[in-house]
């Protein structure tokens, strides 16, 4: 069993594990969120013809007048018909924004640049050829490349394959994770709290980030620090892509986590991370399964989620980017220790004159699940870094998912 991994190297050995998940065909209306299983193309030009992107009088400029123009009217367009005559030179047509370019005309005039005259219309600033015209794939050409395999579909993107007539699309099956907490001093909310024991926060806080991640979850009641009952959770869990506990993953005689998973027949990839907190975390594979066994600490559970949980999660859904963003911030506030091991802030990202400031108010221990709301960031503090000056800067992860 390999131990004692730098962050990198864990990440590394964990998506060289990923199985992608299958393709499938879903509704349009269903695909929000999911991701592109392949590449798409455009079906056909969009605008589809040349169109008027206003109210007002399409009508053929030889060029610039320099005083007002006096055209007959010959017909109206309204936006959804098709002209039903070409526009000669002396003519005009009434037009409606979206509506199709008739023939012959070449430009659009504002309706506020006109004025009405009986059936003539006073043009009192003509304007030059091309004017006031989207033209026929002015935003994209038949066969021009739409959206690309990896892209999550989000209400834009969406939208844009409806404007291009697709109801269905190709997309990744939803990563279907299974999720349980152990600890046999954990009591459910909203049952009585004996003396010994503390709610259980860690199975709400996982499954609410894996339902935002887009994931199918599975969640098993509480599991008790016994090596029976949490072999029957792992049992009972092998129709998922992937299985996240938190508990159980340290060093005293209680925590079964990776004993279990060994005695289950998991290879281990490894056990414990350089990095605080979340330093036990611990990582098996079985027939093609990734199991994640974190801390009980629930900010610790949080932070390695984000580091290690949610880059395979991203990678199993077909995201082109599995590993997200990280970026430099500057400090708004400072952390008095220092230490060897490599630490990870929860901070509150701030916008300051256009930079992102990271804010680390508040306690950071890794039982404090406080620390995690509203907060934005996780800044990377290097192992051996000292204590965090206000206005240093260094690197952070967003969490959650980054919409692009």
């Amino acid at each position: 069993m390999r131990t004692n991994l730098e962050l990198e190297e864990a990440r590394e050995l964990i998506l060289s594990r990923v199985h992608r998940a299958a393709s499938e065909e879903v509704a349009l209306t269903a695909a929000y969120g999911r991701v592109l299983a392949r590449d798409l193309y455009s079906p056909l030009a969009h605008p589809p013809f040349d169109r008027s992107p206003l109210d007002g009088y399409a009508y053929r400029a030889e060029a610039l007048s320099a005083g007002p123009l006096r055209l007959k009217v010959v017909s109206e367009i309204p936006a959804g018909s098709w002209p039903e005559r070409t526009i000669l030179a002396g003519e005009a047509a009434k037009i409606f924004t979206g509506a199709p370019l008739p023939p012959g005309a070449n430009c659009v005039v504002r309706m506020e640049d006109t004025v009405s005259e009986g059936g003539d219309v006073v043009v009192k600033r003509p304007v030059l050829p091309g004017a006031n015209v989207v033209p026929e794939g002015d935003e994209l050409k038949r066969g021009d490349f739409l959206l690309g395999q990896g892209t999550r579909l989000s209400p834009a993107a969406v939208g844009l394959l409806a404007a291009f007539g697709l109801d269905r699309v190709p997309v990744r099956r939803k990563p279907r994770v299974g999720v349980f907490s152990s600890g046999s001093e954990l009591t459910e909310a909203g049952e009585p709290l004996a003396p010994g024991k503390i709610y259980n926060s860690n199975s709400f806080t996982l499954l609410g980030l894996l339902l935002a991640a887009g994931c199918e979850v599975v969640q098993k009641p509480l599991v008790p620090d016994r090596q029976a009952e949490t072999l029957q959770a792992l049992r009972d869990l092998e129709d998922v892509d992937m299985v996240v506990t938190t508990g159980g993953a340290s060093v005293g005689d209680y925590d079964l986590l990776p004993r279990s998973l060994e005695a289950y027949g998991c290879e281990i990839l490894f056990w414990k991370v350089r990095l605080k907190p979340g330093t036990p975390a611990c990582v098996g594979e079985k027939d093609g399964r990734l199991y994640f066994s974190l801390s009980g600490n629930p900010a610790a559970a949080l932070v390695t989620f984000e580091l290690l949980v949610r880059p395979a999660l991203r990678l199993c859904a077909g995201l082109a980017d599995p590993l997200g963003r990280k970026f430099a911030v500057r400090m708004a506030g400072g952390f008095a220790k220092g230490g060897r091991q490599r630490r990870f802030l929860r901070a509150k990202a701030v916008m300051r004159e256009s930079t992102v400031w990271a804010d680390p108010e508040g306690a950071q221990g890794s039982g404090i699940l406080k620390s995690m709301v509203g907060r934005q960031l996780l800044v990377d503090i290097p192992g051996g870094h000292g204590p965090v000056e206000e206005g240093e800067i260094l690197e952070a992860y967003w969490m959650g998912e980054w919409e692009d």
